[in-house]
């Protein structure tokens, strides 16, 4: 059941449970006030009939489902910390300036400690309540993806099921395609995609530069550290982020070049640029078990523009992270779908859409075609963006509907006034 956690009201926190606690709560409706201030009020009742509904459910399963989180998806512990072990993602270990431990290489001995469930327990629930086996899989998104796909490539083979299938978020797709070069060919049936930058994506340069969103807002909650400090001592330093650099054909410069980039104290590094446009070539093609499914119509960087400082190209085509062309897997049947990237796993319309394509490799819920726009909605400076949110403010003063969007790439106009005025009281 629920872990007791001193300093919540009800003695139950949500971040810290496992999806099979969540669960017997949801189904239980116990510590309704708590879940639903969470994953929010009306999630919370979908979730709820979801537990009830997976739990119902006694019919022979169809079939073990691995579950792939995006990027920062997935809970680092610090197990050489008794006490407060998890770091990411802890409000209270953000506050105390915890998040420059992350950097590589460290010394601390670090675990993966689950998935962060307000993302990906929706698609859970719904891959039970369909009648499959669907089994979680967090990894350390700061490490290479290639070793992750090892990883998992190693936990496909020793599974007692005689046929296996993947449903991979964001950089969970790419780590999908590394598993596929080592996981044995006639066990993996099925691959899904939701939202991967198979070419790379524009966040880890705004990472890198500090101008990325969520970077931003972290650094507000961090009391010692500042967007850039984040940047420039820990975002550099991760192999995996390196691995999602865009690769553009259409750019007049490439992202893997050092030269490429801005000559300041925010430059990326050389060796780690070097090492990931080497392993980026150990991706698996798809075949015709593999779908990709890609989120369109929300504003998106889609090119950078380069002088002393980045220049950002905003357009429509795109889930808000990945541009559509960035997320194209040649060769793989690619479905459309109007949805940011951090919505796809758990827009309902996409839910079932996935419970269609496991179960029959089709699907009529999505769109099949989807007509590009070249329409350019707005460019954005690098020393424009370095102006928004440069004050700090308390969790506890979010308000729990900023909390719950802490990590999406989008900053809304009361989380820049609770900013703001944190900034002219100090």
């Amino acid at each position: 059941m629920a872990r007791i956690v001193k300093g919540t009201q009800s003695g139950c926190d949500p971040a810290l449970l496992s999806e099979t606690e969540t669960l017997a709560l949801l189904s239980s409706g116990k510590h309704e006030r708590i879940l639903a201030a969470y994953f929010g009020g009306d999630e919370y009742l979908e979730l709820r009939a979801l537990a009830k509904a997976a739990l119902a459910r006694k019919s022979r399963s169809k079939g073990t489902v691995y579950v792939l989180p995006g990027i920062m998806g997935s809970k680092l512990a610090a197990r050489d910390d008794a006490h407060c072990p998890t770091v990411w993602l802890s409000p209270a270990a953000v506050e105390r300036g915890e998040l420059i431990t992350l950097a590589l290489p460290s010394a601390r001995k670090w675990s993966v400690s689950g998935v962060i469930l307000s993302g990906y327990l929706k698609l859970w629930l719904t891959l039970r309540a369909a009648g499959f086996t669907p089994k979680l899989h967090p990894y350390d998104w700061r490490q290479s993806i290639v070793r992750s796909g090892r990883e998992l490539a190693d936990r496909i083979a020793h599974d007692a099921a005689r046929h296996v299938m993947i449903v991979a978020h964001s950089m969970g797709g790419l780590v999908a395609r590394a598993a596929l070069t080592h996981a044995p060919r006639k066990k993996v049936r099925s691959v899904i995609q939701l939202g991967a930058p198979n070419r790379g994506s524009f966040a880890p340069v705004q990472a890198f530069r500090a101008v990325y969103p969520t970077v931003r807002k972290l650094a507000t909650l961090d009391r010692r550290h500042s967007a850039e400090d984040l940047a420039r001592v820990v975002f550099s330093t991760l192999p995996g982020l390196y691995q999602l650099l865009p690769q553009c054909p259409d750019e007049t410069f490439d992202y893997f070049d050092i030269r490429a980039w801005p000559e300041d104290a925010l430059a990326p590094r050389l060796e780690l640029l070097d090492e990931a446009n080497k392993t980026r070539q150990a991706f698996a093609a798809a075949d015709g078990r593999c779908f990709s499914i890609v989120g369109v119509g929300q504003p998106t960087v889609t090119h950078a523009l380069k002088s002393t400082e980045f220049e950002y190209v905003f357009g429509s085509d795109g889930d808000g992270t990945v541009p559509m062309t960035l997320a194209q897997w040649p060769g793989a049947n690619t479905l459309y779908v109007q949805e940011g990237h951090g919505g796809l796993t758990k827009n309902t319309t996409v839910c079932a859409a996935i419970v269609d394509l496991l179960s029959h490799a089709r699907t009529d819920r999505l769109l099949d075609k989807w007509s590009a726009n070249d329409g350019v909605i707005k460019r954005v400076k690098e020393s424009a963006m370095r102006h928004e949110l440069v004050g700090k403010v308390c969790w506890n003063e979010l308000p729990l509907e900023e909390r719950r969007k802490i990590l999406e790439p989008t900053i809304s106009e009361e989380f820049r006034r609770l900013v703001q005025r944190t900034a002219v009281n100090t």
